[in-house]
């Protein structure tokens, strides 16, 4: 028997091989570690103990509206003004010119009808109904210069069954205009409400006089010639600007005409 001892380098640490031989055969050589020698390990992965939830997909931002979440064939776009618009269910019909919808009372703008225990009451609710029945979708229109209602009741115009049900009710002459709320009214100038009466008229514009004198900016008046006194105009205890060319303001305290 043979042994060579060979001592390797590695990694800084000697490393014993003994080799055996015996008789004219021989095995492989086998080869032992000393206990001492350290073994290296590659680093184990370790799963980690956090979960990742994926993040849903962003949801459509639905902007705040007075608008009833329901499906009609309404939208925004037929709105006009800047009061509320509704679109809701139709819950009862009160007579004539008033409905309830989703509960909340809706009084016709423009549009009266008959009390319903007056000629013709019955026939112009009997209208409404037949026009839009109780579960029916509506569109109102709040009307802009009358937000301020009427006995609790919205003052609106309501579309349904893509009528109007305001112009409906003064077509069949079943219902009378409300003359006395056009000038107060946002849809005095629509077709319908002219055709029965509501009279429009364009805000009158008041030409300014370029001779105006700049000492009285209170109203126009022309500087001189010709001279005037207080006696020769109507106003009185206005303002007066210096230089004041016709002398209104005589103590000079800003006040033209004060007597």
């Amino acid at each position: 028997m043979r042994k060579d001892l060979i001592t390797i380098t590695g990694v800084g640490v000697p490393v014993l091989i003994i080799m055996i031989a015996i008789g004219g055969g021989g095995h492989s050589p086998s080869i032992d570690f000393e206990e001492d020698t350290p073994i290296i390990e590659e680093p184990k992965q370790t799963e980690s103990t956090y979960q990742v939830t994926p993040k849903p997909p962003p949801q459509d931002i639905i902007p705040s509206s007075p608008q009833l979440s329901i499906q009609s064939s309404y939208s925004l776009q037929d709105y006009s003004g800047i009061a509320r618009c509704i679109i809701g269910k139709v819950t009862q019909v009160i007579d004539g010119d008033t409905i309830k919808v989703d509960s909340q009372s809706i009084r016709f703008a423009l549009a009266s009808a008959p009390e319903l225990d007056e000629s013709g009451g019955m026939e112009s609710k009997e209208l409404i109904e037949t026009l839009c029945p109780i579960g029916s979708t509506v569109l109102v229109d709040e009307d802009d210069g009358q937000t301020q209602g009427s006995y609790g009741r919205i003052l609106a115009v309501i579309y349904c069954n893509d009528v109007n049900l305001n112009e409906e009710l003064l077509d069949s002459g079943l219902g009378y205009l409300a003359s006395e709320f056009c000038d107060d009214s946002e849809f005095v100038s629509t077709k319908w409400a002219k055709k029965h009466g509501c009279q429009y008229s364009e805000p009158q514009r008041i030409e300014v006089d370029s001779d105006c004198d700049a000492s009285y900016p209170d109203f126009c008046i022309s500087s001189p010639p010709p001279d005037l006194d207080c006696k020769d105009i109507p106003q009185k205890r206005f303002t007066v600007l210096q230089p004041d060319p016709h002398r209104f303001d005589g103590d000079k305290d800003g006040i033209g005409c004060e007597s």
